[in-house]
């Protein structure tokens, strides 16, 4: 799962046409930038660490209220607590920058570099709590961490109905701060103690486009909105789940992971665990919510209901949506699999969970006709749109591509005609719908590549495939041997690092985390 895109203004065009994809342009800025400034970047990190160490202190409350070890519980969450916030003051006190300076590129690869300590120090918990469900030890470990923070919902754990609450809450902890981002806490909450004008790039660095919007005259000011819509839909879901008949501990941890379009569920049956239509029916409208432009959640909080139909990128995700369930439905009921109310039930669960990247299950997909399953793997690359916490391609990258193929023909019948590609009544030049090519191919490469390194493992091609397009995208569950009813612990142990470094990559849009690896960002 992805965090907040580009926002819009209250009475500019709509959202989906104020964003762009550049690699091209990105590259020629940081050759205009020169060198990229490690200090300054060490200096942001280290409020990054800050603020992420008191995440820590929700687990240890919960291991103390259900009367787990205390020892075990300090060794678990108070080490990984004193390292990131001792590591983050250190940097800050002895660097000394003003992070408000980072320029682009900067901030794009102090996010990428928050995003995999971060990940490796939440390795701790699953060491010290469940050696024994690690079968590869350190490396499972790191899978799920990174499953949790990139709110990807991929797991290697099993036995989930037994396991110490403490730790099941910190994996949903995880998915939650990563969906919204812990970067974006950061700028919200404590550059308010550290001095300084919160700097729009850390925000714009964990999502794509090439600005931020505000919503409120500070960039502390428009995140503190979007966590605030955040928290408010996780309290709503949270209470109503209660309601429902889910316990108190159930209710939390699913929020936690239905906001972010997560999946971590606390049962190893997931959502299926309790065979009620109504929970099912109320975690599928906050995964909906969840998927969709927070800005235009907070328009709509306003009263400009009407921005959801306004934007062409809504209208086309809830096309795509709308199409999935009515195929898999009509497909489950003509071979006899289900009735039809249970049919259009378990079809538009999975395909809302599936297109949106949450990757909760009510059903074994993996025993659907092939035909569903293939629409599912398809919706995996969708994913939801700018601006929400999905992940995957984005509704607004595929709308472009789709747009761009119907113009070919338009040209080749047309071939004195001028035709661009328009959202809304917007037009996206030629430069921009390249550049958008351009990074939808980087995405199927780098997937086509860890499929073949998981190939090379010997997993066979269905796994491999699947399990790399969910990592990628960061839906959770795939097909084969990681699907719904099964986990990614018996895959080889260099596999589940790739698929861990695909979640990564996903998560943080590719750019920011090729950058760690290109000569040109560090140049003079």
């Amino acid at each position: 799962m992805d965090a907040f895109a580009s926002l819009v203004q209250p009475h500019g065009p709509p959202l989906a046409v104020r964003w762009r994809v550049s690699a091209t342009a990105d590259f020629k800025a940081i050759d205009r930038v020169g060198l990229m400034r490690f200090r300054v970047i060490a200096d942001g990190l280290g409020l990054v660490l800050m603020g992420m160490s008191f995440a820590y202190v929700l687990p240890i409350m919960a291991g103390v209220y259900f009367q787990e070890d205390t020892p075990l519980l300090f060794q678990a969450y108070g080490i990984p607590l004193i390292i990131t916030f001792a590591g983050g003051l250190g940097l800050r006190l002895v660097m000394k920058q003003q992070y408000e300076q980072l320029r682009t590129t900067e901030a794009m690869v102090l996010v990428a570099v928050a995003w995999l300590i971060l990940a490796i120090i939440g390795t701790i918990p699953y060491m010290v709590v469940i050696p024994n469900h690690l079968t590869s030890g350190i490396v499972d470990a790191f899978f799920e961490s990174m499953s949790g923070f990139t709110t990807t919902g991929s797991t290697i754990l099993s036995g989930l109905d037994s396991m110490p609450k403490s730790i099941l809450l910190w994996r949903s902890l995880t998915e939650w701060l990563g969906g919204m981002g812990v970067i974006v806490l950061s700028v919200a909450i404590l550059s308010r103690f550290f001095g300084g004008r919160a700097n729009p790039l850390l925000m714009q660095a964990e999502v794509p486009g090439d600005r931020v919007t505000r919503m409120a005259p500070r960039m502390a000011q428009t995140a503190r909105l979007l966590w605030g819509i955040y928290v408010l839909f996780t309290a709503m879901e949270a209470l109503i789940l209660l309601f429902l008949g889910m316990g108190a501990f159930d209710a939390i941890n699913h929020a936690f992971t239905t906001l972010p379009t997560g999946g971590f569920s606390t049962h190893d049956a997931s959502i299926a665990y309790w065979h009620n239509p109504a929970i099912e029916l109320t975690i599928m409208t906050f995964t909906l919510l969840s998927g969709t432009s927070f800005v235009l959640h907070y328009h709509a909080l306003r009263g400009k209901w009407r921005m959801y139909l306004s934007d062409p990128e809504f209208r086309f995700a809830i096309l795509i949506i709308a199409f999935g369930i009515l195929f898999i439905t009509g497909d489950l009921v003509v071979r006899g699999i289900y009735s039809l109310g249970d049919s259009a039930r378990f079809a538009s669960f999975q395909v809302i969970s599936i297109t949106t990247t949450t990757g909760y299950a009510t059903a074994d997909y993996g025993l659907w006709p092939l035909s569903s399953q293939l629409i599912l793997l398809f919706l995996m690359f969708f994913g939801g749109t700018l601006g929400s916490t999905g992940g995957a391609i984005k509704m607004l990258r595929m709308l472009i591509i789709l747009k761009s193929i119907r113009l070919l023909f338009y040209r080749a019948t047309h071939r004195r005609g001028v035709f661009h590609v328009k959202l809304g009544r917007v037009t996206i030049d030629d430069g921009q719908v390249a550049s958008t090519a351009a990074y939808v191919m980087l995405y199927l490469g780098l997937t086509a590549g860890g499929m073949l390194i998981l190939a090379m493992q010997g997993v066979d091609l269905v796994t491999a495939g699947s399990a790399s397009v969910t990592a990628i995208s960061n839906v959770g569950p795939g097909l084969g041997e990681v699907g719904p009813t099964d986990n990614f612990a018996g895959l080889p142990a260099l596999s589940k690092i790739v698929l861990a470094l695909l979640m990564w990559v996903g998560r943080l849009e590719i750019l920011g985390c090729l950058l760690l690896f290109s000569p040109r960002a560090i140049r003079e």
